[in-house]
């Protein structure tokens, strides 16, 4: 049995919503490696609609348009990640941040120390990847395997060269203090 008498009407201030939406659009602006990006999708969208047209309306797939989406999805991702490091706009837990207090700096710097760690070990796994794969084909694209890996280390170290940049400027904002 439910206690009707605590539940309260909600009440939504729709108005207030809308104003808060107008605002942060306001201060949205696409800069040159956004295009970038959403050149990426469009291809990727294009290639996903032409599977799709051809397997469920024409019914006899192409069978290069399944890989080509595979591979620009993984692009787009790494190519997404560097923009998201660059702007900041990661995921982040930012009810930890009132824990730490005076030492946030820090745990900022550890954070990104260990990203660039990460981003380290995925360029050496690449680089790895390269080199076992130089000879191989992609199945049904007429590229070289490792032009995918090649890829993924530039943007990953393009990621990782971003970090560092946030590093150098965290460590001279925490000097300065």
């Amino acid at each position: 049995m439910t206690d009707t008498s605590r539940l309260e009407e909600v009440d939504i201030d729709f108005s207030a919503m809308a104003a808060e939406d107008e605002a942060h659009f306001e201060k949205f602006k696409l800069h040159w490696p956004d295009y970038a990006l959403v050149a990426m999708f469009a291809a990727l969208f294009l290639v996903v609609f032409l599977q799709f047209f051809t397997r469920y309306v024409l019914n006899d797939s192409i069978s290069w348009t399944e890989e080509a989406a595979r591979y620009l999805l993984i692009l787009l991702s790494f190519a997404g990640a560097v923009r998201c490091q660059a702007k900041g706009s990661h995921i982040v837990l930012e009810f930890v941040d009132k824990y730490y207090g005076r030492y946030l700096p820090w745990v900022r710097l550890f954070a990104l120390a260990m990203t660039f760690v990460l981003f380290s070990v995925i360029i050496w796994s690449a680089y790895g990847l390269i080199q076992r794969t130089s000879f191989q084909q992609m199945v049904s694209l007429p590229f070289p395997k490792y032009y995918l890996y090649a890829a993924v280390m530039a943007l990953t170290g393009l990621n990782a060269v971003t970090v560092l940049w946030q590093m150098i400027v965290s460590v001279k904002r925490s000097a300065g203090r």
